[in-house]
């Protein structure tokens, strides 16, 4: 079954709200820095004397100014859908229609209003019935302003049919785009309802292939080989079905903390779960010569057991990989100021800066291969991240100055009252 889309995603609305926050955040700052630009103009060109313009340009750079903030961040999470663009398409509309009542006496027809209605039109996401009613009661301000005047027919004319093109214009415009922004997003929604839905048909695959790979490994500890040649088809067979079966696990883990509910968190100590770690993977290091040392002082961090083991076995699993034969992989832990940093360090090939952001995504793929030609399934550092954020902690990765990679968790520390009813 996929995820349903709607309850892990933002509706439209929401959405929607965002998208309009951040193009008139833009659009805002913009629309002040005109006005601050016109009014230069007007306060430098003293023969204009337009004094009732310039009015009208600091107030509305003001009102302008306050929008743009008022666009930052959540603090419009709340309001209406269509609150931020009536907001800022009756400033813009008002303006253009408060420039043309006052430039037409002196200069005849201007493309004040037309040009503002434009404005107001493309730069926020409208819904046809929100930009209907913001143009309309508009628009009859204006027509009743061109008519109010003792203007001939040909003015009058001119500026009808100026305006009304630019509202027929603009509002197709505007509503076109909405669709096309709407279409998007329900074509987003439904390729993130096909991925869910693959990702889940993996990890129902995976899941039901761990039991039969299990009862192949078990069967295959009983087995003997007649001859030292069958022994170790037997050996080889075993070490391949071994890898498989961790591949799977990864697989069925990564589906299973994706899904998972915030964990419960306790105070964990560290030097216990790093010397852990270095038991469980002592034979798999042992078979590449690889010596493992634990560097790890009476710490003690906020998190939950299990997850941390399973975070701190899958970067000592992953550092053993790329680590060459005979080398040294160490478990270390720092204390910082809030925060207790658990790093795995390993003298592999490490890491070029241009792959570094691909680290802790999905199955992703790096130039360096492991060193004896183990399979990579590109989700451990995957858990690891997800893991971490769970915690409240994070993943993150440093090159080793000695050659090779460092990559640590950062781990909140208890506080006191919690260090307390640990010890």
């Amino acid at each position: 079954m996929s995820k349903d889309w709607d309850s892990d995603r933002p509706s439209f609305d929401v959405y929607l709200k965002r998208r309009n926050a951040g193009r008139l955040h833009f659009a805002s700052w913009y629309f002040a820095a005109v006005m601050l630009a016109l009014l230069v103009v007007n306060l430098s060109i003293a023969g204009l004397r337009l004094r009732d313009l310039a009015v009208a340009e600091i107030a509305s750079g003001l009102y302008f100014c306050g929008l743009a903030w008022l666009c930052r961040g959540d603090r419009t999470a709340t309001w209406p859908t269509q609150a931020l663009p009536l907001l800022f398409g009756t400033g813009v509309t008002l303006t253009g229609l408060l420039f043309s009542l006052i430039l037409t006496p002196r200069f005849g027809a201007n493309p004040a209003y037309a040009t503002t209605l434009f404005v107001a039109c493309l730069a926020p996401l409208w819904t046809r019935g929100t930009l209907l009613s913001m143009l309309v009661p508009v628009h009859g301000l204006y027509l009743a302003a061109v008519f109010a005047e003792s203007h001939d027919v040909i003015f009058r004319t001119v500026m009808t049919m100026g305006g009304s093109a630019a509202l027929i214009l603009g509002a197709a415009t505007a509503i076109l785009a909405f669709q096309g922004q709407r279409q998007a997003y329900q074509d987003m929604a439904a390729i993130h309802a096909l991925l869910d839905e693959r990702r889940d048909m993996v990890a129902v695959v995976a899941h039901d292939l761990q039991s039969p790979l299990a009862g192949i490994r078990a069967l295959l500890r009983t087995m003997t080989g007649r001859s030292e040649a069958e022994t170790g088809k037997l050996v080889e067979i075993a070490r391949t079905c071994s890898e498989m079966h961790g591949a799977v696990t990864r697989l069925v883990q990564a589906h299973q903390h994706d899904e998972a509910e915030p964990p419960e968190l306790a105070v964990v100590r560290v030097d216990s779960v790093l010397q852990d770690a270095r038991a469980k993977a002592q034979a798999i290091a042992a078979g590449k010569a690889i010596t493992m040392i634990t560097e790890a002082t009476s710490l003690s961090v906020t998190a939950e057991p299990l997850l941390l083991s399973a975070m701190i076995d899958n970067l000592v699993d992953n550092a053993i990989k790329f680590s060459p034969l005979g080398s040294v992989v160490r478990l270390i832990a720092e204390p910082r100021d809030k925060e207790v940093r658990i790093s795995v360090v390993d003298n592999g090939p490490g890491i070029s800066t241009g792959e570094v952001p691909q680290l802790f995504k999905r199955f992703a793929k790096l130039r360096p291969r492991p060193t004896s030609g183990e399979p990579t399934s590109g989700l451990g550092l995957y858990i690891v991240r997800t893991l971490a954020e769970r915690m409240g902690a994070r993943a993150g990765f440093a090159p080793n100055p000695g050659g090779g990679s460092v990559f640590f968790i950062d781990l909140p520390r208890p506080s006191h009252g919690e260090a307390g009813a640990d010890s």
